[in-house]
């Protein structure tokens, strides 16, 4: 139960990590543009969505924290990629 819980968690990092990059490129882009034009808009719209699918992701790897919480032992995700 807790190694599958461990590789959800690294799956769960992972994809935090992901769209914290892809939100990080697109604000970049964003402040070149002009907010008066559709592009800001579609820029804009896209790092909402990117911050609303993380915020879901984010509440998943609190629920697999909480069920982990107390176990003893366990790697941290970064050791478990590190072993995988």
């Amino acid at each position: 139960m807790s190694t599958d819980k461990i590789e959800d968690l690294q799956a769960v990092s992972q994809h935090v990590l992901a769209t914290a990059e892809a939100i990080r490129k697109l604000e970049e882009e964003k402040r070149g543009v002009d907010p008066g034009t559709p592009r800001f808009q579609e820029l804009s719209d896209e790092i909402e969505q990117l911050a609303e699918d993380m915020r879901l992701v984010s509440h998943v790897e609190t629920g697999l924290a909480r069920d982990l919480a107390g176990v003893p032992g366990l790697p941290t995700v970064e050791e478990a990629d590190a072993d995988s």
